[in-house]
Order: structure tokens, then C-alpha cells, then sequence
């Protein structure tokens, strides 16, 4: 599964940057995300509860961060995992200075087995693209 796209913000890249290291901010933002402890250097354990549904389950798991360029960018590897199956992510945030804001490119590919992988890419990739645009417009009410 492939899922690409840009966000604009009415906040400069510095802001940005500051609120996607945030881990109080990503767990608030982050649509089925409920808890994010750090581990060590930029590595978290994760656990997400994610209704798709009449599917309903929950997902234990590291999230890392990795090739940090502050204020443009970085590259996130996730591993989560649960009785509905497993999912191995990696994507990229990239943030650059458009107007008085900034605009965040994001590009990420998931790898899912088990009953998420059985659902479909077409049913997946639209949840998908629904948690992403809430965790943009979560992240706006943080700017």
C-alpha cells in the first residue's frame, strides 16, 4: 500500500518541525494512536487501537525516526503488531517554506499480513487517506 500527499500550514517550517518531534503532539494528533513512550534515541514503543468497521483491534509496536535534517525532514520506520495482523511502514516527512507557511510532503509505503492484508489495498488505502487528513487537521489546531 502507497500513500502520498502535501499539507499546507499558515506556520513556518520551524513550527512544524517542532510539533512532529513531538511525541505529547503525535499521540494527541495521530488518529488510533494511544499511547507513544520513548524507548531511547528516537525510537518509541507505540500502541494503536483502530476500529475499521466491524474490525476492531490493537496493535503493539516501535515507531523510529531516522535521517533527522531539522527543519526539513525526516524518515519514520514503523512495526506494529496484533491479532488482525502485522504492519512494517516506513515514510518520509518533508517540509519546506512556501508563502508565510509551510507545505509537509509526505510519502509512505506499508507492508500488512494477516485479516489487514485480506481486507484489501482499496478498502486500506481509503482509511488511510482519512487518518491522514485527521492527523493534518489535528496538527493545524496544534499550530
Amino acid at each position: 500500500m502507497h500513500l502520498e500527499g502535501t499539507h499546507k500550514f499558515s506556520a513556518p517550517p520551524e513550527r512544524i518541525w517542532t510539533l512532529l518531534n513531538d511525541p505529547d503532539v503525535l499521540a494527541r494528533t495521530t488518529p488510533g494512536l494511544s499511547s507513544l513512550e520513548p524507548e531511547g534515541d528516537d525510537v518509541y514503543k507505540a500502541r494503536f487501537q483502530i476500529k475499521l468497521g466491524p474490525v476492531n483491534g490493537g496493535f503493539d509496536g516501535s515507531l523510529a525516526v531516522l535521517d533527522k535534517d531539522p527543519p526539513r525532514g525526516y524518515r519514520l520506520e514503523i512495526d506494529v503488531g496484533g491479532r488482525l495482523g502485522t504492519t512494517k511502514a516506513e515514510g518520509t516527512f518533508e517540509i519546506r517554506k512556501e508563502d508565510e507557511g509551510a507545505v509537509v510532503a509526505f510519502a509512505g509505503d506499508a507492508r500488512l499480513k494477516g485479516v489487514l492484508a485480506r481486507m484489501g489495498g482499496r478498502v486500506l488505502t481509503g482509511v488511510a487517506r482519512q487518518f491522514t487528513r485527521q492527523f493534518f487537521e489535528a496538527l493545524e489546531k496544534e499550530v
